[in-house]
């Protein structure tokens, strides 16, 4: 039954809209997605809607998810949050202060890259991002992919705004026990996303101690030594295992799409009992 839980819409970094991400769920036959769009939960209520009401075997399930920023080790890292209350008072202030900060960086970076001469707008980028709530780097990097500036996405960050760019301003003040906490607390569960990308295997004990309870081990960067790489750790740690594509829709050329990364069902069935234990 195939599941993906790792998913973004045009409320984050996205091309599709929510709507789009379920018709091509349900296309494929999908069982159960997650939406896990960038500091906000807000893609939600029209995925449901296009979803429509669950009535027995065969619908499609929308569990409730989130990839929040935080930093760890001096380096910006995303945690996952799976099945929590997004109702939940101290989550929904989260959500609040994540997308003030992140339209102040956006801001500050676009600053940074005015003041070498290079001509981007905040409008510029803001129409990009369209109806996201979510604004982030990659809207700014097609912005100054639109206007020549860089050759593609890639260009953009490693010469401007990546990690270790000169136009960089860190996004995240929270940290990783901090989201942790925040998941938790709303009644989910917290795993760490995409760790071949962003984090040394030396630190996942310690991440493990601030209350990260998975780790994305089925992802899009993962090939099948990776994967058994992170298997490993998960059992070694007594972590739970999740994946998913970390569909973006077309924002990058050879994807990935939902449902190209082939999860195992019993991920998702250790993830709900966890959940049920919360």
């Amino acid at each position: 039954m195939p599941i993906d839980l790792h998913l973004h819409t045009r409320h984050s970094d996205g091309t599709f809209a929510p709507e789009e991400v379920i018709r091509r769920a349900k296309s494929l036959k999908m069982t159960t997605i997650s939406i896990t769009d960038h500091d906000t939960v807000s893609a939600l209520p029209a995925a449901r809607r296009a979803a429509g009401p669950s009535t027995g075997s065969g619908d499609l399930e929308i569990l409730t998810g989130i990839e929040m920023t935080a930093v760890s080790h001096d380096r910006e890292l995303h945690v996952l949050g799976y099945g929590f209350r997004e109702e939940d008072p101290a989550m929904q202030d989260y959500i609040r202060q994540a997308q003030e900060r992140r339209h102040g960086r956006i801001h500050l970076m676009i600053d940074q890259l005015n003041a070498r001469g290079i001509e981007v707008t905040r409008a510029e980028v803001e129409k990009i991002a369209g109806e996201g709530t979510s604004i982030g780097r990659p809207h700014l990097a097609e912005a100054l992919l639109k206007k020549g500036v860089v050759n593609s996405l890639n260009e953009a960050f490693d010469r401007y705004i990546g990690d270790h760019a000169p136009c960089f301003v860190k996004q995240a003040i929270l940290t990783t026990a901090d989201a942790a906490r925040l998941i938790r607390q709303a009644g989910g569960v917290a795993v760490l996303a995409h760790p071949y990308r962003m984090v040394e295997d030396d630190w996942i004990p310690s991440l493990a101690a601030d209350g990260i309870q998975g780790i994305e081990v089925y992802h899009s960067d993962h090939n099948p030594a990776t994967i058994r790489h992170y298997l490993k750790i998960t059992q070694e740690l007594n972590l739970l295992a999740t994946g998913g594509s970390d569909c973006h829709g077309f924002r990058k050329a050879k994807g990935p799409l939902i449902g190209t990364v082939k999860v195992p069902d019993s991920c998702l069935e250790e993830l709900k009992q966890t959940l049920k234990g919360s």
